[in-house]
């Protein structure tokens, strides 16, 4: 009887050692997937601070660009004479 107790006592020693086994690598499972979770989190955050700060330099840009342009189309605009202009109205409606 004495060794049926003990084998009992020796199952019961290994189911709770294997659970202890099971939940602590369930809890290790937890904590790298909330790892995971964070890293990822972390990483979108910096994507998006990226993208905002490159987006308002390409607006920068465009706005600087945009300017040069009518700049350059106020410089190479040609103004007619009087004389040319009526010269085209009569045209036109004669």
């Amino acid at each position: 009887m004495n060794d049926e107790n003990l084998s009992y006592e020796e199952e019961q020693l290994q189911t709770i050692i294997m659970n202890e086994i099971k939940e602590k690598s369930l809890r290790e499972a937890t904590q790298l997937k909330d790892r995971e979770i964070q890293a990822a989190r972390h990483l979108r955050e910096q994507q998006d601070i990226e993208y905002q700060e490159s987006l308002v330099f390409d607006l920068n840009k465009d706005k600087e660009d945009l300017k040069e342009d009518l700049n350059k189309k106020d410089k190479e605009f040609d103004y007619i004479s009087i004389e040319e202009m009526r010269q085209i109205r009569l045209n036109r409606f004669a």
